[in-house]
């Protein structure tokens, strides 16, 4: 299947810029193929014929044309349908206020042998005609249907790059975007940089929550009697040993609840509580067992 480029007629003895065989959509001038798992398409009925825009793993690709009975060819192929369509534009010869030529080839404004990216360009009322600026910079003077069509061109390149404002289909590509971000955060981030606070309304941008989190260690009783057996570092009714024993099965239960954060793929960890038990029975010396849980969650530094 191939396509034309825009709703213009193309020459019988010309290959179109695109074709459609499979599952892939080639570019005959560059070579590069596409796997239609990766594109999606918006479509635009324009009198027979039907434009689809192109979008490839969320950016703009390309406008193909096909009559719009042959409009079925892109589900067809495996390519998902979206909400984002942008009209095609075609290279365009202008002229400013003394026959200065002007040429519009998406993403650029040629004028007096330079390019000028359109993203910095506007078109500015004064009087009875148009100033073109590049980042405040004067340029020339035009007419106000000149200036309409820099600023058509420049609108349809701004939403090319990034996105059609208000579509699903932009805002999966934000969401994608923000997550792909994280994730690569989150590759380089340790156990020890893991942020565990008890505070359930800290000042901290939260992107994600994600799951309650525990993380226990278990002590066997003895260690306690055999403390007890000697009360040689006891002093003021307080044991050393005793006090450091806890404290370093808090910190294992803590350093443990950070392990498990990474695990689910968070950077914090809020909400945190500790709790102490005992498991015995049958007479026999039973377990102490610390646990340590918490809400797993994404912070933005």
């Amino acid at each position: 299947m191939f396509f034309s480029k825009s709703d213009k007629s193309t020459p019988s003895n010309t290959k179109p810029d695109w074709s459609l065989k499979d599952k892939e959509l080639i570019n005959n001038i560059t070579g590069n193929t596409y796997n239609t798992s990766d594109l999606a398409y918006a479509l635009k009925k324009d009198g027979h014929n039907a434009i689809a825009a192109i979008w490839y793993k969320g950016q703009f690709l390309c406008n193909l044309t096909t009559l719009y009975s042959q409009s079925g060819i892109y589900k067809n192929h495996g390519m998902k349908e979206c909400d984002a369509f942008i009209e095609g534009f075609d290279d365009t010869n202008l002229a400013d206020l003394n026959s200065n030529e002007i040429e519009i080839s998406l993403p650029y404004l040629k004028f007096m042998n330079k390019e000028f990216g359109l993203s910095g360009i506007r078109t500015q009322q004064n009087q009875n005609h148009y100033d073109v600026l590049y980042y405040g910079k004067y340029l020339t003077q035009i007419s106000e249907s000149v200036a309409n069509t820099i600023e058509k061109a420049k609108d349809i390149h701004l939403t090319r790059k990034y996105g059609v404002n208000g579509s699903k289909a932009k805002q999966d590509y934000d969401k994608q975007k923000i997550e792909h971000a994280i994730a690569s955060k989150l590759n380089k981030v340790e156990a020890k940089d893991v942020l565990l606070t008890t505070e359930t309304a800290l000042n901290l941008n939260i992107t994600k929550r994600i799951d309650v989190i525990t993380a226990e260690c278990a002590y066997g009783m003895n260690i306690f009697k055999d403390i007890f057996a000697s009360f040689s570092d006891t002093f003021g009714g307080r044991s050393n040993s005793i006090q450091n024993t806890l404290r370093d099965a808090r910190q294992t239960a803590l350093t443990e609840l950070r392990k498990e954060a990474i695990s689910v793929g968070a950077n914090a960890v809020i909400g945190i509580d500790l709790d102490y038990s005992e498991i015995s029975g049958g007479g026999k010396s039973g377990m102490l067992f610390i646990v340590a849980s918490g809400t797993a969650v994404i912070i933005e530094n």
